[in-house]
This record gives C-alpha cells, sequence and structure tokens, in this order.
C-alpha cells in the first residue's frame, strides 16, 4: 500500500511551489526541513487575517498559482531565537512574533514571516 503523504509533507510542498518576488520556496522548504528540530508546524497563507474571508487562492488555482503571502511556524519551544535567525535568513519584508495568535486554546509561539 502506498504511504499517503502527511498534511504537514502537502503544506511544505505547496510552500516549495510557491516562489515570488523575494520569496524562495524552494530554499524555505528545504531550510524548513533541515531544521525541524525548530519547530512543531508550518502552513502558508495570505495575513490579512481578521477582514473579510479572502477568496485570491480561489480565483488564482486554476492558473496553479497559490496565491500566498505570509509564512506561519509554530515554534517547537525553546527554540525560538534559532528559528527568528533562521527566518531572517529568508529576505523576507517583515519577520513578527504573533501576539496571541488564535490557536484554538492551543498555546505556542508563532512566527509571521512576510513577503510583499
Amino acid at each position: 500500500m502506498e504511504k499517503k503523504a502527511t498534511i504537514q509533507e502537502l503544506n511544505l510542498e505547496l510552500i516549495r511551489r510557491a516562489s515570488f518576488n523575494n520569496f524562495d520556496g524552494e530554499r524555505v522548504a528545504e531550510d524548513l526541513l533541515a531544521n525541524q528540530i525548530l519547530w512543531q508546524g508550518v502552513v502558508m497563507d495570505r495575513g490579512a487575517y481578521g477582514k473579510d474571508i479572502d477568496l485570491i487562492k480561489l480565483r488564482d488555482i486554476a492558473d496553479n498559482y497559490w496565491n500566498v503571502d505570509t509564512l506561519f511556524i509554530l515554534a517547537a519551544e525553546g527554540k525560538e531565537e534559532e528559528l527568528m535567525d533562521l527566518a531572517k535568513s529568508w529576505d523576507a519584508n517583515e519577520v513578527n512574533w504573533m501576539i496571541k495568535p488564535n490557536l484554538g486554546g492551543g498555546d505556542g509561539k508563532v512566527l509571521s514571516v512576510w513577503w510583499d
């Protein structure tokens, strides 16, 4: 029986394919895989939260374009500084810790990495 990819593996593949402007998806995905000890989970989406639902990804998916701009990384406890250093090497426009991220009742520090 063929092994199915995990949700995290699928997200890393989307990150790998999402290169644009200064965002090098291949490099970021490789760095994340090489430094899995620094994080618990990684997703990429659009950073305009708290606003109306943004369906730009739906608009662009038929053109095989994953329209995202912000990487969200749930840090491994005690690895926050190392994770920040890694993220700063990716030529992002902004790298910030989210204040009180909504993790559905869970705890953790989330690093937000945004490219224009």
